[in-house]
């Protein structure tokens, strides 16, 4: 990606129109903000958004923080159970280099998706 001016310091917006603008030029298919439902008992109960769905495949979470949580990890890990993707990568910008997670399911979030199949 190239240099953005003020993206460091304000990710969440510059870095999100950034990648927009990255991911077209690149002709990389993504859908940016995309809802989720957060369901219980098959009655939704809330919405969150992915930062990017990219090509269906990979979930992309940006963050502009001094150092990612187990709370962040933990929000990717949610994300990656109720959209049943194989990957996703937490990145953070608010270091002076960049900060990055690749995120693959847990073996429970596997046995959640086995469990929904049967449903």
């Amino acid at each position: 990606m190239r240099s953005v001016q003020g993206f460091q310091r304000n990710p969440p917006k510059a870095g999100q129109k950034a990648l927009e603008i990255e991911f077209g030029e690149q002709k990389i298919s993504f859908e940016s903000q995309k809802p989720v439902q957060m369901l219980y008992r098959e009655i939704q109960i809330g919405m969150n958004y992915l930062d990017f769905d990219v090509e269906e495949k990979v979930i992309l979470e940006i963050k502009s923080v001094n150092q990612l949580t187990k709370t962040h990890l933990f929000q990717v890990l949610k994300y990656l159970a109720v959209v049943k993707r194989s990957v996703a990568l937490l990145v953070n910008f608010g270091n002076p280099s960049l900060e990055y997670k690749r995120i693959y399911p847990t073996k429970k979030i596997q046995e959640f998706w086995k469990l929904k199949e049967k449903t």
